[in-house]
């Protein structure tokens, strides 16, 4: 008999394993238990929220009333901590949403603001040096749709002068002396930016288009396809930022008999376009001036 193969076996080596391999199995399965049963917990547990109610969603920065919303139940693990709680529906009241929401959907804190939108909002942001000058103009004759706030410009003005002429002019009808109309171009503004067009309601074009943002997609189209809209896009007056010098030269004009003024868009390479802001809407709305039949 060979005993040294009895010396090389290791009884306990074998037991270790199997008590390490139970260990993990009942780690295993007490974790997938716990996991179950918070799964299960969850799922049977109840969190009331705030979801849109309106059939028609709710505008972008309209308040919330008891009339637009209501309260949904939902289960714990689908909660968010962003969403807002029925408990806190007092709290959210006359808040106003950020953007377009939709029927049936939840709302979220971080959708809701206390701060109203400012009216012609480029007016806050006019430097205190500068004015604002309202000027008519045919947008026929000055690109049609193609000037948009935000485009600098040149304007020329053409007017009548008189001028005083001497027996030495040589004119042999005013030998005695006297005047004649003259009508001369003078540059009245070699670089001036349009901050804001205004229709023939003398309302902000820049606000139409923002109003129009802030209805769904549906509402929009339909909204835009109207002859309504249509007009009340077409500027008939500039709404120019300018110096006091500038302001200043323009005012010395308005004595001047029978002027009239040359608008011409400047590159753009340097301007800030503000409805670039809004690059879907103008295509849209290019479109349906293109196609108005359809």
């Amino acid at each position: 008999m060979d005993l040294s193969t009895l010396k090389n076996t290791k009884p306990n080596r074998n037991l270790f394993k199997k008590i390490l391999a139970f260990v993990f199995a009942l780690l295993v399965i007490a974790s997938s238990y716990l996991y179950l049963d918070n799964a299960s917990r969850k799922a049977e547990n109840v969190i009331q929220v705030i979801r849109v109610k309106a059939d028609d969603g709710i505008p972008a920065y309209a308040p919330l009333t008891k009339k637009n919303v209501d309260t949904y139940n939902l289960i714990e693990k689908e909660f968010d901590e962003g969403m807002v709680r029925a408990e806190d529906l007092d709290d959210v009241l006359d808040k106003l949403t950020t953007y377009y929401l939709r029927k049936d959907s939840i709302i979220y804190k971080d959708q809701l603001t206390d701060e109203k939108p400012l009216k012609n909002e480029w007016l806050y942001e006019v430097a205190d040096e500068n004015e604002v000058l309202t000027l008519p103009y045919n947008f026929l004759e000055v690109g049609g749709d193609i000037l948009v706030p935000g485009d600098r410009v040149r304007i020329r003005v053409s007017y009548d002068n008189e001028k005083s002429v001497g027996a030495s002019s040589g004119n042999p009808n005013m030998s005695g002396g006297g005047t004649v109309t003259v009508r001369e171009t003078e540059v009245l503004f070699d670089s001036i930016v349009v901050k804001d067009m205004l229709n023939s309601n003398s309302r902000s074009i820049y606000e139409v288009y923002k109003e129009v943002q802030k209805l769904d997609d549906q509402k929009r189209q339909e909204v835009m396809k109207s002859e309504e809209f249509i007009n009340s896009i077409k500027p008939k007056a500039l709404m120019l930022e300018g110096s006091s010098e500038q302001i200043n030269n323009f005012a010395k004009y308005q004595g001047f008999e029978n002027q009239s003024f040359l608008i011409t868009i400047l590159s753009r390479k340097n301007s800030s376009i503000i409805l670039d802001q809004l690059p879907t809407l103008e295509k849209e709305v290019e479109s349906w001036i293109d196609n108005p039949e359809e």
